[in-house]
């Protein structure tokens, strides 16, 4: 599971991967948060499971024309031996270009908000 499991792609987040069982590392090695194509990040260890900054906006795939969101694989990487372990989806969401800017975040928030400013 990854909380939150949508982000708005043009926001820095941290995300958390509940994983019950992390595989132990060797020395030195550390594991590694890699949105899409994006760079590996260095992730923090938790009880259970980790917790990663999401991918600069710049190294974050576009959003097809006439979308809302681009679903993005979040995988968990061991740095020594670059093999993942876990896999699941991402959502980054752009709510900003669309008339039904209000119902877009409503879908994607759970809730409305005031963040369709036009």
């Amino acid at each position: 599971m990854v909380v939150p499991d949508r982000v708005p792609i043009g926001q820095m987040s941290v995300v958390r991967i509940v994983i019950k069982t992390l595989p132990e590392l060797p020395h030195n090695a550390q594991h590694r948060c890699v949105f899409g194509n994006a760079t590996p990040i260095h992730a923090n260890v938790m009880k259970e499971g980790l917790l990663c900054t999401t991918s600069p906006v710049n190294e974050r795939p576009t959003i097809g024309d006439g979308l809302d969101h681009v679903l993005v694989p979040l995988r968990e990487r061991n740095s020594e031996t670059n093999k993942d372990f876990v896999s699941r989806s991402l959502a980054f969401y752009d709510c900003t270009w669309k008339d039904s800017c209000r119902m877009c975040l409503l879908h994607w928030l759970q809730r409305t908000v005031d963040r369709c400013g036009r």
